[in-house]
């Protein structure tokens, strides 16, 4: 089951990156690996060979990190390792695979400074007064967005009642980051595509628009889809959990679907509107895109432009607010890197602790999900050879153990320190909530069971 949830992400990311990526060998809207080249500059010998080059290096990439992700599967036994190493595999593919456009980028630019291919005028920023300050217009208003950030606090509220707390804090974070990138349409870089300033203004308000309903459309159809995943959660055992392979399925491929669309539709806009249009301006501007993607104009006061490789729009680091933002996106990942590592690897090591204090309270201690209660609390305390099935609402969770908050059937919520098919269980019920505890060893979870009991007919004798 969780080997499908990983290969998903990790076959959609791969498909992602190859066609991203290999047509960028071919020569298109006179573009070669992002950078702009006169037709006959495609005749020349060293050009073929950056090109074979590439498509053999992007092959022989595509296979070794098909190889390298065989190890996933062979880790099944041992799920902790198997999604920490999925994670580096995931970063991998995203940094190696683009090697090879990163050498041909670099390579035909120095082809295109000794050969002197330049179109346009070269190391030229347009401007246009009247695009700048038209750009914010007929986006799409802002109170629209209080439809989506309506439902995220109410996803928020109900998240927080079912103990389902992470997909409301996911939910808002989205919307908010959403509703920003709507707002920072307006610190885009202005495009400059004609001579024509009528055409100009039409033009990059139509994607401003196109982008400004995107963000919102995205915003809304993600909270309906979070909100979809609650519903499940709550409603749904272990045993039903095969429509998880279809979840991950629908929350990644409908936003994916929706900016694509977008993108073909601001193509088709600037593809109808300059066809007839003689005033073409053709800025060169390729030093500034250090590796084809990556945009440093120092010169240039705008914090995002329009990516030359892929669709969206990508950050200009030659700006303050560009390196706080790709610095702090560096860190992020990171950071959760780091984290989500540190915490698989603390739950592999780490086994939740049961004591029974000497003033008759039960602890269990373990990070982030530690719990305490009077052994006057318990309403019925039984030692049974199964846990019911479940799902996680926040907690830890593999084929060896389970730890934190679920939802169980026919209990409803319950508080799990487990380790798989290992019995004896000690199953405490609570006036609000289940507890169900196991040692590694059965003989010491019988034990514990025994300290238990104690402590509750010493209250009994007491009161």
């Amino acid at each position: 089951m969780l080997m499908l949830i990983l290969a998903f992400p990790a076959v959609l990311l791969y498909g992602i990156v190859l066609s991203t990526y290999l047509p960028q060998s071919k020569y298109r809207h006179g573009t070669l690996f992002s950078i702009k080249l006169p037709p006959e500059a495609m005749n020349h010998r060293d050009i073929n060979r950056i090109q074979m080059r590439f498509n053999r290096q992007m092959i022989r990439l595509g296979i070794v990190m098909a190889v390298l992700f065989l190890p996933i599967v062979l880790l099944q036994d041992a799920e902790v390792f198997q999604i920490i190493y999925y994670l580096v595999w995931m970063i991998a593919l995203s940094i190696v695979m683009i090697m090879p456009f990163r050498r041909a980028f670099r390579d035909t630019l120095a082809l295109k400074r000794a050969n002197g291919w330049y179109v346009g005028p070269k190391r030229v920023i347009q401007a246009d007064l009247r695009v700048a300050y038209l750009k914010s217009a007929r986006v799409a208003p802002l109170a629209l967005f209080l439809i989506p950030l309506a439902l995220s606090v109410g996803l928020m509220v109900w998240s927080f009642q079912s103990d389902m707390a992470g997909l409301g804090i996911a939910s808002l974070v989205l919307t908010l980051m959403l509703t920003l990138m709507h707002l920072s349409l307006g610190r885009v870089k202005s495009k400059v595509y004609s001579t024509d300033s009528e055409r100009n203004v039409m033009l990059n308000q139509a994607v401003r628009r196109v982008w400004s309903y995107t963000y919102l459309l995205l915003a809304t159809v993600e909270n309906l889809l979070l909100w979809g995943m609650g519903w499940l959660l709550g409603r749904m055992a272990e045993e039903s959990a095969d429509i998880w392979l279809i979840v991950p399925a629908v929350v990644a491929l409908i936003p994916l679907a929706v900016i694509l669309l977008a993108y073909r539709q601001v193509k088709s806009l600037e593809r109808q509107a300059m066809d007839s249009d003689n005033g073409y301006v053709d800025s060169d501007d390729d030093e500034y895109w250090a590796n084809g993607f990556t945009y440093h104009n120092p010169y240039d006061r705008h914090i995002f432009v329009e990516k030359r490789v892929g669709t969206g729009y990508t950050v200009n680091t030659g700006t303050w607010a560009g390196k706080l933002l790709m610095g702090g996106t560096v860190a992020l990942v990171a950071a959760l890197l780091i984290g989500v590592s540190f915490m698989l690897i603390r739950a592999e090591l780490t086994s939740p602790q049961l004591t029974v204090t000497p003033d008759q309270r039960i602890e269990i201690d373990y990070p982030m999900y530690s719990y305490d209660f009077a052994a006057a609390d318990i309403e019925q305390l039984d030692l049974v050879d199964e846990v019911p099935s479940g799902v996680k609402t926040n907690g830890e969770a593999t084929g060896k153990f389970a730890r934190g908050h679920f939802r169980l059937k026919e209990l409803g919520k319950a508080r799990l320190y487990v380790f798989h098919q290992n019995p004896p269980y000690i199953r405490i019920k609570l006036a609000d909530t289940y507890i169900y505890f196991n040692d590694r060893d059965p003989a010491q979870t019988k034990l514990l069971f025994e300290q238990i009991e104690t402590a509750r007919a010493m209250v009994r004798q007491a009161g």
